[in-house]
């Protein structure tokens, strides 16, 4: 997608944030939209929104998601085979979320996201969607005793 077309479909992305009542904002230089959320005990989580591509239909999708850990570059270094399988694991369990790899300049970042077509993406969805994502990372944060994110 251009450059426009980014900024268009995060344009959007924040006019259903508003009406959903999240305050967040389009951070042009990451191409992403960003919202805090505060969360039990003084804890706390950043939930991001990015244009993630088109389906074949043209449809604009976006994925919601939220960090959890940092490891280093490489397969999975600093991962137990055993926290991959408990990853792998909650994908079936948990609700609105599922836990992946994004590869970042610094390592490879682990997240809980979600995605969603843009056109039918409502107020409501897009407020449970951030929530939800928010819980799942921050639960693998405060496994590690963590609040990074």
């Amino acid at each position: 997608m251009s450059l426009r077309e980014n900024l268009d479909v995060l344009t959007r992305v924040a006019e259903v944030a508003t009406l959903a009542g999240i305050k967040g904002h389009i951070d042009e230089d990451a191409m992403h939209f960003q919202a805090g959320f505060s969360l039990n005990g003084n804890r706390s989580q950043t939930v991001y929104i990015r244009p993630t591509g088109k389906t074949p239909a043209g449809k604009s999708v976006v994925t919601i998601f939220s960090p959890c850990l940092i490891v280093e570059s490489g397969f999975l270094k600093g991962l137990s085979k055993a926290k991959v399988i408990e990853l792998l694991t909650q994908n079936e369990n948990i609700l609105f979320a599922r836990f992946g790899l994004v590869t970042t300049p610094s390592g490879q970042m682990i997240v809980a996201s979600v995605d969603h077509l843009l056109d039918t993406l409502d107020p409501e969805e897009l407020h449970d969607s951030m929530w939800f994502v928010a819980f799942a990372a921050d639960s693998e944060e405060e496994k590690l005793k963590q609040d990074n994110f």
